[in-house]
């Protein structure tokens, strides 16, 4: 089947991985600052052209600044849960309470 031509709020949430009512002010800064695609005209409720936001999202300039990190990818922000954090723990922890347990 075929991608429906056009894009509605929830889809542009999707896409942007935030929800439906932060992406309605999502969508209208970038409309404001970025040269995001406006919706097309007359239609209740807002529809976007899937070609222009799939084109604006291709300018590497606009794709970067726009899509927020996916909730999982959180804890890699954190230099708690750095790798060498991380294993820089276990070794306390293995020094303190002993070896694991296979």
């Amino acid at each position: 089947m075929a991608e429906p031509l056009t894009m509605t709020l929830a889809d542009l949430a999707e896409l942007f991985r935030r929800s439906v009512a932060t992406t309605a002010r999502h969508v209208a800064r970038l409309q404001q600052q970025e040269a995001f695609p406006a919706p097309l005209p007359g239609r209740k409720p807002k529809l976007w052209s899937r070609h222009q936001v799939q084109a604006w999202l291709r300018d590497p300039q606009h794709a970067a600044r726009s899509v927020s990190p996916a909730a999982a990818n959180d804890a890699a922000l954190d230099p708690a849960f750095a790798p060498e954090n991380v294993a820089a723990a276990r070794a306390r922890l293995a020094a303190r309470y002993g070896a694991p347990h296979a």
